[in-house]
């Protein structure tokens, strides 16, 4: 049959790349993890990107000369996903804005030249630039609505045939060789129909379940921060984000943020998730691993959205979210590693882990052009012979 690969991660980079490997038509793909936002209970988002204001623009997201096509790929996608009924993602119009004196105005970004974008430098009195601030950056980009889109792709994974397996707890596993070995157990100890909320996992309407692949030896981990534990890798560490979705007290659209600095000053982005609600980020905490905030610095950032756009004060919370993101020192990691056969009789076979994961603050940002590549690497392997 097909070859096996097993896709360990269930976020937005997970989802895409098990997507992508499943639209190639040559792979058996199944997915493995923990939780998923469906099964977690009382509604949690168990996954960074399940919180995440779903903002396409590069943010804390290396090496640039790699992110630069990867993610131009996913704006292409997402720009498409757009134009579709009921997917949750939107283009709306929007400014960067420049910091008020004495700053300096940055410069343009390296992604102002994408023809998506409609790029261009507005200043003070533009309808988009709120008062103190000395111009800005004015673009269109794409904003997904995760709370939507995340089960748009758990669909269609289901409409293709991907399996979904929820293990319930973390695969234990330390290096490339032991996430190997720790998916295939995984994969083979779960009971038919294991499909993580998304369909009854056989063949519908009372059909037998169609026969398991072969045991998977190639594995694409999607793991986000879990890489730490499951191959060790200490290089990657958090950087806690707070996201609150608010009811604003008149309708708005579109979207503002701050410019990033370098100085690690907070800064305020709001965005658009229909007109009478809004998407309130930009904190930025490296280091830390707690899941939640004290509520002065949600109130901060709340006071800081509130002099950019006047319609949040007084704002309605309707949601407070704590995420990790997963920031890797060189940057996002998508290579593949050869797992060589365990030696001793009756041993492991071979394999292949495809690592994609590191992503920063940007996997919504790159993830469709990651999950390209991923595949690429795969189909590398395949071809070469590692997979069985």
């Amino acid at each position: 049959g097909a070859p096996h690969v097993v896709v360990v991660g269930a976020g937005v980079i997970g989802l895409t790349t098990a997507l992508a490997l499943a639209a190639t038509g040559r792979l058996a793909v199944t997915v493995v993890t923990r939780d998923t936002d469906a099964t977690a209970a009382d509604g949690e988002r168990v996954f960074t990107s399940g919180g995440s204001g779903g903002f396409w623009m590069p943010f804390h997201c290396e090496p640039e000369h790699l992110v630069r096509g990867w993610a131009a790929a996913t704006l292409d996608v997402l720009v498409a996903e757009a134009r579709a009924p009921d997917t949750g993602v939107g283009v709306y119009p929007g400014v960067l804005l420049h910091p008020p004196p004495p700053e300096a105005v940055p410069p343009r970004p390296w992604w102002a030249a994408l023809p998506d974008l409609h790029f261009a430098t507005v200043g003070a009195g533009h309808p988009r630039v709120p008062r103190r601030y000395p111009g800005g950056y004015y673009f269109e980009s794409a904003i997904a609505d995760m709370d939507v889109y995340l089960p748009v792709l758990r669909g269609r994974l289901a409409a293709a045939g991907v399996r979904v397996v929820v293990v319930g707890a973390d695969l234990r596993a330390g290096d490339a060789a032991s996430l190997l070995a720790a998916a295939r157990a995984a994969v083979a100890a779960a009971p038919a129909g294991n499909d993580g909320g998304n369909g009854d996992g056989g063949g519908g309407g009372g059909d037998p379940p169609p026969p398991p692949p072969p045991p998977p030896a190639i594995v694409v981990n999607c793991s986000g921060l879990g890489a730490v534990a499951l191959v060790g890798d200490d290089t990657l560490i958090p950087a806690r984000g707070v996201t609150v979705v608010v009811e604003p007290t008149t309708p708005v659209d579109g979207f503002v943020s701050e410019s990033p600095t370098g100085d690690g000053r907070e800064l305020a982005y709001i965005l658009n998730r229909g007109r009478h609600r809004l998407t309130v980020g930009g904190t930025y905490h490296e280091g830390d691993w707690s899941r939640s905030a004290p509520e002065e610095e949600v109130a901060a950032l709340l006071d800081r959205a509130a002099a950019v756009v006047p319609a949040v004060a007084g704002a309605k919370r309707l949601r407070q979210w704590v995420g990790l993101r997963p920031v890797r020192a060189a940057g996002i990691r998508l290579e593949a590693e050869a797992v060589p056969p365990s030696g001793s009789p009756g041993g492991a076979p071979a394999g292949t882990v495809v690592h994609n994961y590191g992503h920063g603050g940007g996997g919504g940002t790159v993830c469709w052009g990651c999950a390209a590549d991923a595949v690429r690497l795969v189909e590398a392997a395949v071809a070469a012979g590692k997979a069985g």
